[in-house]
């Protein structure tokens, strides 16, 4: 009874297999073959998904060393079946025009209840196993994941996003393409604002904008590190780098603009810009760097309260700090008066300006 289904399905006479199948349960429900010639059939047909499942249900309970054999070589020709067809898209996507430029792909926050469910897709679409897979899924922030070409990023985030994992490309050349503005200070605030900006070094020049025009704000806290003297085993004297202090950066986007306004407290000149407070009047410039950043922060919750706001910048530039070769191509536009360059500057850049580009690309 079993060959005449093996002729059926291999000569595509798919309902005469369908109804063999049947035949065969009424006459020998207990046959084990039948589950496995469904699944075969079932692969036959193009329902790829129900066989490899059915596969999968069987070859952990077969004893039977022929049936085992055929399990795997069923589920081995749906793997293959799979490559080719995954290269086929990724051949087509690669096709497109700029689907070389750099780009990166970003993995979103996803709830830790959601993670076991999440990591099972993640491995099988990224070919790692589920506890790796686990592990690389965020649950507070983005995550930079992988750097390449943006064809073959934006193929992978199709795959995992129909899996129902959230993430997002962008475009490197798009992220460096974003004018920033690093406020040297605040000038007027009504009707519109206008802040002067030190373009290149020494020159200062102003730029207006409407507070109607700020689409979202960017915060942040970047390290700032010093070489200590500690005493290590021994007395011996030893030098490390530790972070002794974080200068504080809020950015304001403005789509319209393309543009992001970018202030921090280590770069701000409090004493030239207009005052943000009754209180900050009668400190006349006594006030510390603290109480000043204070007082603007204040002002800008005021002025423009509800604006959409980013402010996981730790956890994903911990995750950032790790492509190097990629934070080099990115322009910082942070002046910190530091001993010695931080790809930390460019990882805060590149976060404000992702939050730019999903939000309003």
């Amino acid at each position: 009874m079993v060959e005449p289904i093996i002729n059926a399905i291999n000569s595509e006479n798919y309902e005469e297999a369908s109804q063999l199948l049947q035949q065969l349960q009424e006459q020998e429900a207990d046959n084990i073959w039948i589950p496995f010639y469904q699944a075969r059939l079932a692969e036959a047909q193009g329902d790829v998904t129900f066989a490899n499942q059915r596969y999968r249900e069987l070859l952990p309970n077969t004893v039977n060393p022929k049936l085992m054999r055929q399990i795997r070589q069923g589920i081995e020709r749906i793997n293959q079946q799979e490559i080719e067809q995954r290269q086929t898209a990724l051949d087509e996507a690669m096709e497109e025009s700029g689907a070389s430029e750099m780009g990166v792909l970003l993995l979103e926050a996803i709830p830790n209840e959601s993670k076991k469910a999440a990591a099972q897709k993640f491995g099988e679409i990224m070919k790692v196993d589920p506890y790796t897979a686990r592990l690389q899924l965020p649950s507070r922030s983005w995550r930079l994941y992988r750097t390449g070409a943006i064809g073959k990023l934006k193929f992978q985030a199709e795959q995992l996003q129909q899996a129902e994992i959230p993430c997002f490309t962008a475009l490197v050349a798009h992220v460096n393409a974003l004018k920033v503005y690093s406020v040297l200070y605040i000038e007027s605030v009504e009707p519109n604002v206008t802040i002067v900006y030190e373009p290149k070094k020494g020159q200062r020049d102003i730029l207006t904008f409407d507070w109607s025009e700020v689409g979202q704000r960017v915060d942040g806290l970047l390290p700032i590190f010093e070489e200590c003297i500690d005493v290590g085993l021994k007395g011996k004297l030893k030098r490390k780098t530790e972070i002794l202090d974080y200068a504080k950066i809020c950015d304001l986007h403005l789509p319209q603009k393309q543009a992001i306004i970018r202030l921090c407290d280590q770069q701000y000149r409090f004493l030239e810009g207009i005052p943000f407070s009754d209180l900050q009047k009668s400190q006349d410039g006594q006030a510390t760097m603290k109480q000043s950043w204070q007082h603007i922060m204040a002002f800008l919750s005021e002025k423009i309260p509800s604006l959409p706001a980013y402010s996981e910048f730790t956890p994903f530039g911990e995750s950032a700090i790790d492509f190097q070769e990629l934070l080099k191509l990115i322009q910082p536009h942070i002046n910190l008066l530091r001993r010695e360059e931080t790809p930390w500057d460019a990882a805060f850049n590149l976060y404000s300006s992702l939050a730019f580009i999903k939000t309003f690309s």
